[in-house]
């Protein structure tokens, strides 16, 4: 196997939906016949494993990073197919030492088509460790200024880096251009062109509640159908569309309302 891609979802900005995106996506890529691997880098508020399902694992990343374990130790593979290393949740272990956070990702890259790091928000030095380790970058964003302002600088750090940047995931689209920004104007803020909108979609809150990922919780909801979409194209493969969907969410629909 050649090494995997190594891509960084980068968003400037927290809220914007970077750790489902990465989980979702990740999954989506599994099951298009990839060896995927997910990685934390959110080292002061992990949340990888909470949209995994709320699954944990004894061993973090912090621990490798530290040379406490191994990253065999550290890895684990998911029930959905995919592998992760999740970072702890324990005040004492956020601040450890990343930078050589690149040497994790290249391991990982060995046995993996895709890693996929989630990290930080923001622009701090271990976020900056992160993208330094990163072979490319996916911008992650809202359709708002803040979240547009924040991705855009993000984009400046990795175009100084010299990080090839994949382009924009939109997340969280309600289509209301009164008071959403409009693609023209996220391609010109992000200075990158957008690889894909997902809608804002109640069922990915469910899905949490759950303790699912969303395109296993539910392959028909919106977000869901744009997620797959996004791995297959970035996997170089026809996406198929599921057939009847707009009768299936119709009759599942009714069927809710009839339940309710």
């Amino acid at each position: 196997m050649n090494e995997g891609r190594v891509i960084g979802l980068v968003s400037g900005k927290g809220g914007v939906g970077k750790t489902s995106i990465c989980v979702n996506l990740g999954i989506a890529l599994s099951r298009l016949g990839n060896e995927v691997t997910l990685i934390d880098t959110d080292l002061s508020a992990s949340n990888l494993g909470v949209y995994m399902g709320r699954y944990d694992h004894p061993v973090k990343i912090h621990e490798v990073l530290s040379g406490e374990a191994t990253f065999q130790e550290a890895m684990f593979r998911h029930p959905t197919g995919v592998n992760a290393l999740v970072a702890s949740t324990e005040v004492s272990d956020t601040d450890p030492n990343t930078s050589e956070i690149g040497s994790i990702f290249d391991k990982a890259a060995k046995t993996s088509d895709y890693v996929l790091v989630d990290c930080a928000p923001g622009l701090t030095e271990t976020v900056m460790d992160v993208m330094r380790g990163c072979a490319e970058v996916m911008v992650i964003t809202s359709p708002t200024h803040t979240s547009g302002t924040n991705a855009a600088q993000a984009v400046q750090k990795a175009q100084q880096m010299r990080k090839p940047v994949l382009g924009t995931v939109v997340n969280k689209v309600e289509d209301n251009p009164e008071m959403e920004l409009v693609d023209r104007e996220i391609e010109m803020m992000t200075e990158s062109h957008i690889l894909s909108k997902i809608p804002y979609d109640r069922k990915m809150k469910e899905s949490l509640f759950n303790k699912k990922p969303l395109v296993t919780y539910d392959e028909l909801s919106r977000a869901s159908v744009e997620i797959r979409k996004l791995a297959a194209e970035m996997d170089g493969k026809a996406f198929e569309q599921p057939k009847f969907l707009k009768a299936k969410r119709k009759l599942r629909s009714i069927k809710n309302t009839l339940r309710g």
